[in-house]
């Protein structure tokens, strides 16, 4: 009865508490986390003292998703930004939601062994100088920066093996992003509304991963956990934010091509569209150093290009423009060092047989100059 007649907030840390204090759940935590899973489970009483909506959190979904994080390695101290535990209200019953945040992304990735590099800024208007959208490179100069305003997000890893990726969103696209993909887009209390910068930098780089990079099963799982509903221990989830989970969507990224069409058809699709004032070895040489700096083959290069004709060639001529200019500049040079062709004698020299000189050797000859000889 005491307990009854403590307030609604004491009587719910009481159930974070006594959850934890199971025993079958702090053996699962102490079979992951060794050593460190007293240090840990402390910190997720104190993620939950400090969020007072998460006190209101039915306690089994808040300990499952301290148990994601804990099986991940990676601290939930809402500051440090690598996991968190937040709250989300479905059909109004309070639960607790398991989220990634954006250095837990980097950290998974570093972890792998597989990542020279990987990274994700804020970018101000002015700072992003080219993007080649079929190379995949992108050029950030911070001294062109023209204000303080940012206007889009760039995630970035370079691979053991040197694969390297880029993936810019402007802000609009990742607002249009959270809008489509969270329901919890327009709360006022989601991270979305109260931490729109933390979001923006885990967007692109959840997107870059998810298609381009090499996922350890650390990394599948936090893609997998991520905003989830984690219901029981063994790891039981629901997506109640973005039920149909399609979060690696981007609208401004869809294709064009339509699904019925073969690797035949966008092969053939490409070779017509080849204007007919392209030099035939500039775009052998366009399409071998794609291939080259995708890692890919010659054959995808010319498949992505047949799904967007238009911008492969206002690209490729470009390039040759380039290439055209060398090539001039290389005559020209070969052309001024060629010698002159000499003048000959018709014939042998009278006092010399066997030999045929130059005209300028013959000038100076005394006999060709007395007029006596025969050959001129």
């Amino acid at each position: 009865m005491e307990h009854n007649n403590l307030p609604a907030t004491q009587q719910e840390n009481d159930a974070i508490s006594a959850l934890l204090s199971k025993e079958a759940i702090k053996k699962r935590f102490e079979q992951v986390l060794g050593k460190k899973a007293a240090g840990f489970m402390s910190s997720v009483i104190s993620a939950v003292n400090s969020n007072g909506e998460l006190k209101k959190a039915n306690p089994m979904t808040v300990v499952a998703a301290a148990a994601v994080a804990a099986s991940l390695d990676l601290p939930i101290n809402p500051s440090l930004g690598f996991a968190h535990i937040v709250p989300y209200k479905k059909d109004g019953i309070p639960i607790a939601q398991f989220q990634m945040g954006w250095r837990g992304f980097v950290q998974l990735g570093m972890r792998s062994g597989q990542y020279k590099t990987i990274n994700t800024c804020a970018v101000y208007e002015g700072e992003l100088i080219e993007s080649n959208r079929f190379t995949g490179e992108m050029f950030f100069d911070e001294n062109k920066r023209t204000s303080d305003k940012i206007v889009g997000y760039v995630a970035y890893f370079k691979l053991i093996n040197g694969f390297e990726k880029y993936l810019y969103m402007t802000v609009e696209q990742i607002h249009a992003h959270g809008k489509q993909y969270s329901k919890s887009y327009s709360n006022a209390k989601g991270k979305w509304q109260t931490d729109f910068e933390s979001m923006a930098l885990k967007t692109p780089l959840k997107l870059l991963l998810s298609r381009w990079g090499i996922l350890s099963l650390e990394m599948q799982s936090a893609v997998q956990y991520d905003q989830a509903a984690i219901k029981t221990m063994d790891g039981a989830y629901e997506y109640v934010d973005n039920p149909e989970n399609n979060g690696d969507v981007i609208d401004a990224e869809s294709t064009t091509t339509a699904p019925e069409e073969t690797d035949a058809d966008l092969l053939a699709k490409f070779d017509a569209s080849i204007p007919k004032d392209t030099d035939p070895e500039i775009l052998k040489l366009f399409i071998v150093k794609n291939a080259a700096h995708n890692k890919t083959t010659d054959e995808s290069v010319k498949l992505d290009a047949a799904k967007n004709l238009p911008g492969f060639w206002k690209v490729y001529a470009a390039f040759q423009k380039i290439e055209l200019k060398k090539k001039k500049a290389t005559d020209q040079k070969t052309d001024e060092k060629k010698p002159e062709t000499e003048e000959m004698a018709k014939a042998e020299c009278p006092e010399n047989p066997g030999t045929t000189y130059t005209k300028k050797h013959c000038d100076e000859c005394k006999t060709k100059k007395e007029g006596m000889c025969k050959v001129w």
